[in-house]
């Protein structure tokens, strides 16, 4: 939604699954594609890889889950984002996405939640934070409402965040 204000080109919609993403893509012209998760890990990344343009300026993960293996994260080293719905370095790494994030933030009382858009590396959720936004925990709220929250927000934060990237020209 954000990319005339930008001023970016998005050259590829991949996907593991079918979800608003593609509708949204196909209304803009956007190339898609599905990768087919009935084979291996290691052909699925390889898909992934061979739809990339040798163009590429950056590769946003939005949502998609499936764990980038090192090898890609080298390929593409400085070229990969992600969100990631918590203040890391707290409550990231393996297992921990979706309403488990809020759930564990909960059950530790902490004042503040948040959501962050780092860069890829090999260690789960370790690469280095680009922004991050926090908000105050409203106890009143259930898991599932707070991580509603904390989803507009990190929709608010990625384009802060390709902003803040195309403005320094950070590994572009």
């Amino acid at each position: 939604d954000a990319r005339q204000e930008l001023n970016i080109n998005i050259s590829m919609l991949i996907t593991d699954r079918v979800c608003g993403a593609v509708a949204r893509a196909q209304k803009n012209g956007i190339p898609h594609v599905l990768l087919r998760r009935s084979t291996g890990s290691s052909d699925l990344f390889s898909e992934f890889n061979q739809h990339l343009p040798e163009c590429v300026d950056l590769i946003v993960l939005a949502g998609f889950m499936p764990i980038i293996p090192s090898y890609l994260c080298e390929l593409w080293r400085g070229k990969i984002i992600n969100t990631h719905p918590s203040l890391l370095p707290k409550y990231g790494g393996l297992g921990m996405y979706g309403v488990k994030v809020q759930e564990a933030v909960m059950r530790a009382n902490e004042e503040y939640a948040g959501c962050t858009v780092h860069y890829v590396e090999a260690g789960v959720d370790e690469g280095r934070v680009i922004l991050q936004k926090a908000i105050k925990v409203d106890y009143d709220e259930t898991p599932w409402q707070l991580g509603g929250r904390i989803f507009l927000e990190e929709n608010r934060l990625l384009v802060d965040a390709i902003r803040l990237l195309v403005k320094r020209k950070i590994h572009f």
